[in-house]
């Protein structure tokens, strides 16, 4: 029997539904009800993942491949939908859609800039100069809180149909310039739900556009940041990933995401200028490395989620595309500082993204960082089950050295993630130090303390008990040291090994059938 509200005819549920909240919560209430309401949500009348999305109804997204395999997931739901499948229908739709907002923006800025150059080259010396002059001013108006639509337009007329330039000082204490005006009027917008303006963001995006079009290098504009300026880029990192704006505190509040949007395409645009002025490899590299470096948590916003990590692989991608600077001293050290970000937030997907995806291998074995790094890990139960996944997904000996990794795990004590680290991987078992040590020797030689637990793990892992060293000590031989007469002891004890007037008998302490 139908329910009074099923009677109701499809555009008037449609209406209905608009009110019930976001995109995602409309789904998670109606979707799966029956199979008229399936396909009344995904109705491109109600637009609800153009909603999602934040753009108008296009149709070259709805007859794309991804569009419809969507529908089709939605269409076929037949139950309450489960969290995390909603999440992946949801994030590869937002995926393809920075996807082909970076590919429109790419050939809509050669379009436009191509154009500004052709307007540009019509007008005579003296009127150029006058054009110049007068963006200028108008520009120079918003440091004196005089922005308007009208002014907004006027810079917009005189870059496209008189071919204007704007030019600004790059210095960071200078009165204003494009870095400066992105600061004030749009990021230090992005923890604010109530702001009012007659200037929307959008708005703020086709001035930044404009200029930006009739002068990329006005993104090496720069604003102080207390010992020094930055550019334009790493503002707009640091708000996209640590989600705040650089001058207010330093804890985030909850984020605007219109302006947040906004600020998705301000940024590709700049990665467009950065290709296409000097230096564009350190430029982008720069852009990489402090998106490395700020880099948090997952965050539980889908959308946030999702552009992070596209912003991310679209920059990366670019870097590789132009990358020709071999690996130096500075760059070794600023991917220290990459990687330790990355195991504190526990960011493997990154670092599996860098290491498998990207090849990026020679970043991987720099420096003696592996202790660092492993320290990072084995502070928290958070770290030490990234350690564990890390194992898993086969990821850990590939980014540390084998050699080191053993020997640093014995010297930590870790006997879990040792236990773990052999199940792993067996063959490490006979690894050798630089002084022909293998882990059961070495632990009884370079290691203090209580040990008796994890020599007994290794006997059980297969060490080899008749091995010497490069000075001709085997493992007898080290329990007969002073140092390990308490260990010697504790051996004995605990019946790992058994001692006569004859010998030591070395005794495995496990059961034979398990």
């Amino acid at each position: 029997m139908l329910s009074t509200f099923e009677s109701l005819p499809d555009e008037i549920i449609m209406t209905i539904v608009k009110y019930c909240g976001d995109t995602c919560a409309i789904l998670r209430t109606f979707l799966g009800l029956n199979q008229r309401l399936n396909r009344i949500l995904i109705d491109k009348r109600l637009h609800l993942l153009t909603d999602f999305l934040h753009i108008n109804v296009r149709d070259d997204y709805y007859n794309s491949q991804v569009f419809q395999q969507s529908y089709q997931q939605l269409l076929s739901i037949n139950t309450r939908i489960d969290e995390q499948e909603l999440s992946l229908i949801l994030q590869r739709l937002l995926s393809f859609h920075i996807q082909q907002k970076y590919i429109q923006l790419r050939h809509e800025f050669q379009l436009l800039q191509e154009k500004f150059e052709l307007t540009r080259q019509s007008f005579t010396h003296s009127d150029i100069t006058q054009l110049d002059n007068e963006l200028k001013r108008t520009f120079d108006s918003f440091s004196q809180n005089q922005t308007s639509t009208n002014s907004i337009e006027l810079i917009k007329s005189l870059v496209y149909t008189k071919g204007a330039r704007c030019d600004c000082d790059d210095y960071e204490l200078c009165r204003y310039n494009l870095t400066k005006i992105v600061n004030e009027h749009v990021l230090s917008l992005v923890n604010n739900l109530s702001y009012q303006s007659l200037i929307s963001a959008n708005s703020y995006f086709e001035l930044f556009k404009a200029l930006l079009i009739s002068n990329s290098s006005l993104i090496n504009n720069r604003d102080y940041v207390g010992n020094g300026g930055c550019k334009l880029a790493f503002f707009l990192v640091y708000t996209l990933y640590k989600l705040q704006y650089f001058y207010h505190g330093i804890y985030p509040g909850p984020v605007n995401m219109k302006c947040y949007r906004v600020l998705v395409d301000i940024f590709l645009l700049v990665i467009q200028c950065q290709k296409r002025i000097v230096d564009n490899e350190g430029s982008i590299r720069r852009t990489m490395l402090d998106i490395l470096k700020m880099i948090c948590q997952i965050n539980n916003d889908i959308s946030i989620q999702v552009i992070q990590w596209e912003l991310l692989k679209i920059v990366i991608d670019e870097y590789v595309t132009i990358a020709n600077e071999p690996l130096d001293e500075f760059l070794t050290y600023e991917f220290r500082d990459v990687f330790k970000n990355l195991f504190k937030n526990r960011r493997l997907d990154v670092l599996s993204h860098l290491y498998r995806d990207v090849q990026f291998e020679q970043f991987f074995n720099i420096g003696n960082y592996t202790r660092e790094y492993l320290d990072i890990m084995t502070r928290s139960q958070d770290g030490r089950k990234l350690f564990y996944k890390m194992l898993d997904d086969n990821l850990l000996e590939s980014i540390f050295s084998e050699k080191k990794l053993i020997f640093i795990l014995l010297d930590k004590k870790e006997r879990k993630l040792l236990e773990k680290l052999l199940k792993s991987s067996p063959h490490l078992i006979h690894q050798l130090d630089e002084d022909g040590n293998d882990p059961l020797l070495y632990i009884c030689i370079k290691v203090y303390g209580c040990r008796h637990r994890i020599i007994q793990d290794l006997i059980k892992s297969g060490a080899d008990l008749q091995r010497t060293n490069f000075k001709g000590q085997n493992f007898i031989d080290t329990l007969q040291l002073q140092k390990n007469r308490k260990l010697f002891k504790k051996l004995i004890e605990h019946e790992i090994i058994s001692f006569d007037e004859q010998q030591i008998n070395l005794v495995k302490n496990f059961d034979e059938n398990s």
